[in-house]
């Protein structure tokens, strides 16, 4: 592996072999994790639970994936991102295998919940926070193109698994997606760098001034601790978990939404493939135009737009106006989850970064543990998500305005 490294090294910049390699782990982390709202019918009926209980499942999943970021970004300053890489491809593949043979729901819990989780978590971590370590100047362009492996894990793995699920049942379908998160992990263990030197990589194409380091962490204790007891730090936090609130509450929810409103709930999956298609196109544009316009204002516009989308979705009185409005959400995505590693690096720096990134994706964990679970209940109240999509993208828009004054504050 080692020689197939160097000998790609010689033929291009090699921080592009590793996008493809972070693109591809996106596509299993998010295709994996977001492909529970295809399984979530199947583990009602599966399993007898309630859709609160359920949704507790994927909260504790969406938690774990961002809470042990913080342990995960000191295996990584010891270890090293490719290391940590395969070893957290091979618990995801453990957890989704266990999935597949749970028949008891604390067994789904922890299978599904907690060790599938944990693998997520540290593919996720050196997937987004080792890129602007290779990029400087093109580092919207990069992370834009890595973060489009979200998109296509959302237009092939929970449509793929839905069919599956209908075919074969929900337990094949498991199995074969852990099959397939095996293959695309050895790809990405295969390409992962640690750093550029590691295979004779030139980074002044990039860092045509200098870099402060090459891949390390160079930071101590004391000064990350000061940076995330920041006033800026802790503003862009509070503003991050609301900004993607409404995101776990759409696609944890949106294919029940549909089943339950009489849209027809092909049409909520579709609408996540469609959130896939339009997150993948858009990433590819947001992330060169974030480097000319600048990365953090594209983050607050398309946190906005993310916002009002989801306000869209709960009066969507056809499955075309749907379809459109999803289109509308994909993009929001793009500028929001796209950047968020670009936006971590440009607005706190470089040295450090898989621990700054990995403390502000504390941001997802909140909300991915509260929003889904209080979604289901508030659903169980009143009998519909009209007013559950309402508040959440009023929650998003407000997110996007704290994210603003953090960027303000920093400057």
């Amino acid at each position: 592996m080692y020689h197939l490294r160097t000998t790609l090294a010689d033929r291009a910049y090699y921080g592009w072999f590793v996008v493809v390699a972070c693109f591809l782990a996106s596509v299993v982390v998010f295709g994996t994790t977001y492909a529970f709202s295809v399984f979530y019918d199947p583990f009602v009926h599966a399993f007898h639970g309630s859709s609160t209980l359920l949704a507790v499942v994927f909260g504790v999943q969406t938690a774990l994936i961002y809470a042990s970021g913080v342990g995960v970004s000191r295996v990584v300053s010891t270890h090293g991102p490719r290391r940590v890489a395969a070893w957290s491809s091979l618990l995801l593949f453990a957890g989704l295998v266990g999935t597949a043979f749970a028949h008891a729901y604390l067994t789904l819990l922890l299978a599904f919940g907690v060790v599938a989780a944990v693998g997520m978590a540290g593919l996720y971590n050196v997937s987004y926070a080792t890129l602007p370590r290779w990029f400087e100047r093109r580092r919207g362009t990069a992370t834009g193109l890595a973060s489009a492996g979200l998109g296509v894990g959302l237009v092939v793995i929970p449509p793929g698994t839905d069919a599956l699920i209908r075919a074969f049942g929900w337990r094949s379908a498991v199995l074969a997606l852990a099959g397939f998160v095996a293959i695309l992990s050895v790809v990405v263990v295969a390409l992962f760098a640690d750093r550029p030197s590691e295979v004779g990589a030139d980074p002044s194409v990039e860092f045509p001034n200098g870099r402060a380091t090459d891949g390390g962490d160079g930071e101590s204790g004391r000064n990350v601790r000061a940076v995330v007891t920041s006033a800026p730090f802790l503003v862009v936090l509070a503003g991050w978990t609301m900004v993607f609130s409404p995101l776990y509450v759409v696609l944890g929810h949106v294919v029940r939404h549909t089943a339950e409103s009489g849209l027809g709930r092909a049409t909520g999956v579709l609408s996540i493939a469609v959130i896939g298609v339009t997150t993948t196109a858009a990433r590819v544009v947001v992330g060169p135009a974030s480097d000319r316009i600048g990365r953090p204002r594209t983050f607050v516009a398309c946190s906005v737009l993310l916002g009002s989308a989801t306000i869209a979705v709960a009066y969507a009185p056809t499955p075309p106006v749907l379809l459109a409005t999803v289109a509308v959400f994909g993009i929001g995505y793009a500028g929001c989850g796209g950047l968020i590693g670009a936006v971590t690096a440009d607005l706190f720096g470089e040295r450090s970064l898989n621990a700054l990134f990995a403390v502000l994706s504390l941001s997802f964990g909140i909300a991915g543990l509260i929003s889904p679970p209080l979604a289901g209940f508030w659903f169980e109240q009143a009998g519909t998500y009209t007013p559950v999509f309402l508040s959440f993208g009023v929650v998003g828009i407000l997110g996007g305005g704290l994210v603003a004054t953090g960027v303000r504050l920093t400057a």
